[in-house]
């Protein structure tokens, strides 16, 4: 029987603890690995932590994948925390971790939201199902519908992605974080659609992917440009002075954006366009747009990170 302060010590100790409970009653698996991002401290002590919630039962580890143990699915019940019952078909187990170490990467992040694919599904509409996103991430309030490709997976399932995006209705805005982007031909993977960008999927890139909406893109152009071009209302260009100069921005590798550009070169083969990027996007970005002049910066140094949109 537990007293005094020996039942107040058998709760979880503080939000932290509190907050990784409830998000593997969402997400039902989460890497052990991965619990690091629900505290600020060293892996040696989120470690101790987690060790503690599976001594009392709140969770447990088999192998080294984190669920929740018996008192745990009695505490979200008795506290009402969003709880997805366990799928234990292990076919699903490596996707069900794709999606909770993406979670788990932005939890509580102020610029980025997760919803997980399974917390998407209308089950009224069934094609759903076969879908191969694995989610929705909210950037500063803008939606981007998201893929994911690993190492493990072919040119089959690349072009199944292709086939997915085609008949997206509701959203214009893709990201596909892949492992080798060697995998992606930028001619497949244009769709007519807002924007697509193809982000190599490292810890450096997630972190970047925060600042999306936060780059003083009009401080870089008034230092470059001397307020000489303005806000274009082109698709292929981001600032133009609708004469000679066409200016586009790139922070990661847009196929939309890219194709665009291509068609105007096509159809305009005595004017050029410039391009503002990193050192390391210039170089991909010279594979498909050799003749276009490149500004390279440190985008680092224009991002307000404490940008915040609001509807």
């Amino acid at each position: 029987m537990l007293i005094g302060g020996d039942f107040l010590n058998f709760f979880p100790n503080g939000d932290d603890e509190i907050n990784l409970i409830r998000f593997i009653a969402k997400f039902q698996y989460l890497s052990m690995a991965d619990s690091k991002y629900f505290f600020q401290s060293s892996k040696y002590y989120y470690r101790n932590r987690v060790n503690n919630l599976i001594a009392k039962k709140f969770i447990k580890k088999i192998k080294s994948n984190l669920m929740l143990d018996e008192i745990g699915i009695e505490y979200c019940q008795l506290f009402h925390f969003e709880y997805t019952r366990r799928n234990r078909n292990k076919k699903y187990l490596s996707r069900l971790l794709q999606l909770s170490n993406i979670g788990a990467f932005y939890n509580n992040c102020k610029f980025v939201t997760y919803t997980p694919s399974f917390s998407m599904k209308d089950k009224k509409q069934f094609t759903i199902t076969a879908r191969r996103f694995i989610g929705i991430l909210e950037i500063n309030g803008f939606e981007y519908l998201t893929y994911q490709i690993t190492k493990e997976q072919d040119s089959s399932y690349v072009m199944s992605i292709v086939y997915d995006i085609q008949k997206e209705k509701c959203y214009k805005n893709i990201i596909i974080l892949v492992d080798e982007p060697s995998k992606i031909s930028i001619n497949d993977f244009s769709f007519g659609m807002n924007q697509v960008l193809i982000i190599t999927d490292t810890i450096e890139n997630r972190e970047k992917l925060k600042y999306l909406h936060s780059i003083n893109w009009a401080k870089i152009i008034d230092k470059y440009y001397k307020n000489k071009i303005v806000l274009a209302e082109y698709s292929f260009c981001d600032y133009t002075d609708y004469k000679k100069t066409y200016v586009s921005c790139f922070y990661y590798l847009d196929t939309e954006k890219v194709t665009r550009i291509k068609q105007f070169l096509r159809e305009n083969r005595n004017k050029t366009i410039d391009i503002i990027c990193d050192t390391q996007l210039e170089k991909k970005l010279k594979k498909e747009l050799p003749t276009a002049r490149y500004l390279t910066i440190d985008l680092e140094e224009y991002i307000d990170k404490e940008r915040r949109f609001y509807d």
